[in-house]
């Protein structure tokens, strides 16, 4: 699934990668790569982005921050759910970059998947830290082609996916494709209410290729996707016995048989408040790829348009609705609203000639707010009183010039130096502004009446940071590539929202400070020193060797890769929840309640492997595996009057180990004249990052798949899966750990599941 050699025909299949921006077979590029063509894909059950993660050891997909986001980490790098700044490994649609908020794209009708590990941006696009996720999808050819597919499946799974293309004569193509899925929930909701974890989600895509003469060529993709599902359920995983003052005598027994029934249900979870929540998602984008060939240059211009709205509520306490002297209460919930408008536009010039390949390009990405957005945190309170709407409007701009040369020094030795300088800049205005939810004019509006107890302001900040790549590549042989590079990344600094400014966050005394029962006034922190962040530096050093080999009449391929990272100012979350300011009442607490600060210095290195073998081209065994240790050298943020931050406190995202064994089969009969293929893959990992330097226990994971294909040679495939085989019980991703209160809460896993399929293709 991840090298060319890896399925039927191993000897004939060899995935073409663009990393360096052009086509180039997986094998002969010197940078650490996970690929998946859309064959691989199917074989893998890939139903949304975050599937890889089974078989891309390294790396993780969460949804900390809600299920409509994604936050990704790879080689110890990972994202900060709060802030508005670059992630830290980016995902890519048709080369152009997303955003966290609204980034689980749809698998359907794609050419394939790159994950590119490291530092990146000297050859296209963000600078990023830990890498990039490519998204290709299938792009329109000049034949007559198209296909049908549907799958049912456990949880009344209902899918149904379609593609045509068609020729525009001697000038182009036009590629229709869409997906309708719908599922039940999968997460039983304590309260009687609907269920949590569904799914409802319709999307198209249309894309036009026009070539009217030779040499030049223009693409452009309309895409569309919406979703209507419900929250995921939160597993209620900790009751810290006493955390509230005042107020632990009276709701600790009701959270103690809480925690009682959820240990008995582990695929459960209560809604209170919220009931089934709200992951609402709806994005457009429009995507412009043109191109210009002329002898040995080529001139390149990406434009992408981008709309996003998110919509989510969710019971983060993860219990039900308490009693609170015969009122019913509400421990922690929170919503979120976020519209925003992104716009990018890339421009690359290549060239190739005289043993020497280049590129150098020109970035440009603004992304702000285009309508109502903020979030909204509810906590010991009454259900009857009204949610605090925090508005939060952030604007990012970047500019960039990058480039890269390839030098062949040798026949066989080549040299790769690349530069780039970015410069940044982000803007937010954010607080309680009167009215709920706002748009950013509004919000702006009332920051310039200039109150001092309101907490609603601009804050802003910028920075500007070289990066660059430079690597030794040998071609020992035709069968054997060694490589070594040295590179730097950086993402830029950002701000947290709101301005504080009031008393509860800027050390004064207030009602309701130091978990105080209101009315009594209390010393509040000073989050001040929290306002906005610093860059934070990572400079990687890495060498490899790719290689594939013969075996008596098998082939297969085995490659290594370590790495060394120094990774300076790690970003980290706190969550001041612990630090005693208010639950209610305090105009400017952060938004997300957290702030994100630069608190570390890490060293990240590791080894990671990726072989497999095929003994016949009918008969492939594989393995791919990351080993990542993360060490915390040293600790610095600001004084937090109720907050301790150790070094034992730094969240690691990535695990020490994580790592796939499987297999691919072309079975030995051909019932009605079609290939039987069977595919079994086993996913294990060590314990991995949650929060605050807790972390989430490991598990293992097996899938299957059986599939017909080509049945009587008719274009009629029909395929059945099972994920999650053993029906492992995991946790995916945190939602509150390591604080002192009253509970912790965590994502879970999907449960075993399991499908059928039928394709026809023409």
């Amino acid at each position: 699934m991840v090298a060319d050699e890896m399925g039927p025909a191993a000897e004939e299949n060899v995935i073409v990668v663009t990393a360096r921006r052009r086509e180039e077979s997986l094998q002969d590029v010197p940078l650490a790569i996970a690929a998946f063509d859309a064959e691989s894909l199917e074989r893998s059950t890939v139903q949304a982005v975050q599937d890889i993660t089974t078989i891309t050891p390294g790396l993780r997909f969460g949804v900390e921050g809600g299920k409509t986001s994604a936050s990704v980490s790879l080689r110890g790098i990972g994202q900060t759910p709060v802030g508005g700044g670059t992630p830290g490994v980016v995902q890519y649609f048709a080369d152009i970059p997303l955003p966290s908020e609204g980034s689980n794209i749809p698998t359907y009708d794609l050419a394939n998947i790159q994950v590119l590990k490291g530092p990146q941006g000297t050859l296209f696009g963000r600078n990023t830290l830990g890498g990039a996720i490519l998204i290709n999808p299938q792009a329109p050819t000049r034949d007559f082609e198209g296909y049908v597919e549907v799958t049912y499946g456990r949880f009344d799974y209902q899918e149904l996916e379609a593609a045509i293309n068609f020729p525009l004569g001697d000038i182009g193509a036009f590629r229709a494709a869409g997906q309708i899925r719908r599922q039940d929930g999968r997460t039983r909701n304590l309260d009687g209410g609907p269920d949590f974890d569904n799914i409802d989600q319709d999307s198209f895509r249309l894309s036009l290729l026009l070539e009217p003469f030779d040499g030049f060529s223009n693409t452009t993709i309309f895409d569309w996707y919406n979703s209507d599902d419900r929250a995921a359920g939160i597993y209620l995983l900790q009751h810290n016995v006493g955390a509230v003052p005042g107020l632990s005598a009276i709701l600790d027994g009701q959270i103690a048989a809480a925690l009682d029934v959820q240990q008995q249900n582990f695929h459960a979870a209560y809604g209170g408040e919220a009931g089934a929540g709200k992951a609402h998602s709806r994005a457009w984008g429009i995507t412009n790829r043109t191109e210009y060939e002329f002898g040995d240059f080529k001139l390149r211009n990406i434009f992408g348009f981008r709309k996003s709205r998110q919509e989510q509520l969710i019971n983060s306490g993860a219990v039900p609705t308490l009693d609170l002297f015969g009122t019913p209460f509400t421990l922690f919930s929170a919503a979120g609203l976020n519209d925003r408008r992104y716009i990018t536009n890339e421009t690359q010039f290549l060239g190739d000639f005289d043993g020497i390949e280049f590129i150098a390009g020109f970035f440009y990405s603004n992304d702000k707010s285009d309508g109502p957005s903020g979030s909204g945190f509810k906590a010991f309170a009454p259900v009857s009183r009204a949610r605090p709407a925090v508005s939060v409007h952030y604007e990012n701009t970047t500019y960039a010039v990058f480039g890269q040369v390839g030098i062949e020094l040798t026949d066989q030795l080549s040299l790769d130096l690349g530069g780039r300088y970015s410069w940044d800049k982000v803007s937010s205005c954010g607080g309680s502004v009167p009215g709920g939810y706002v748009d950013a004019a509004t919000c702006v509006s009332v920051a310039d009446l200039g109150l001092s107890t309101d907490g609603v302001g601009v804050v802003s900040n910028k920075s500007e940071e070289p990066s660059w790549t430079i690597a030794l590549n040998y071609q020992l042989n035709s069968d054997v590539l060694l490589y070594a590079t040295t590179r730097r990344g950086h993402r830029a600094a950002s701000v947290n929202t709101p301005l504080f400014e009031s008393a509860f966050t800027t050390g004064g005394i207030a009602p309701g400070c130091a978990f105080t029962t209101p009315p009594a006034t209390g010393l509040c922190p000073d989050l001040r020193p929290f306002q906005t962040t610093g860059e934070e530096k990572l400079t990687d050093y890495e060498i490899g060797i790719k290689s594939t080999f013969r075996l008596g009449t098998g082939r297969g391929h085995f490659n290594v890769a370590a790495f060394y990272n120094d990774y300076q100012n790690a970003l980290q979350f706190l969550n001041v929840l612990g630090t005693g300011i208010p639950q209610q009442g305090a105009p400017d607490t952060p938004n997300r309640t957290a702030v994100a600060t630069n608190a570390a210095d890490l060293e990240i290195y590791g080894v990671e492997l990726d072989a497999s073998f095929s003994p016949s081209p009918n008969f492939t065994v594989f393995l791919n595996g990351a080993i990542t240790e993360s060490k915390v050298k040293s600790i610095s943020l600001p004084p937090l009057a109720g907050f301790s931050f150790s070094k034992d406190s730094v969240t690691l995202p990535t695990p020490k180990f994580a790592g796939t064994f499987g297999l691919n089969w072309i079975l030995p009969v051909q019932p009605a004249d079609g290939d039987l293929i069977f595919n079994a893959d086993m996913y294990m990992t060590d314990d991995f990052g949650g929060q605050t330097g807790v972390n989430l226990p490991g598990y293992q994971t097996a899938n299957a798949r059986l599939d017909w294909k080509n049945i009587n040679q008719s274009g009629l495939d029909v395929g059945f899966y099972v994920k999650n085989l053993f029906d492992e019980n995991y946790f995916s991703s945190p939602v509150i750990l390591g604080l002192p209160i009253p509970v912790a809460t965590v994502y879970t896993g999907e449960p075993r599941t399991w499908g059928i399929s039928a394709r026809y293709s023409f």
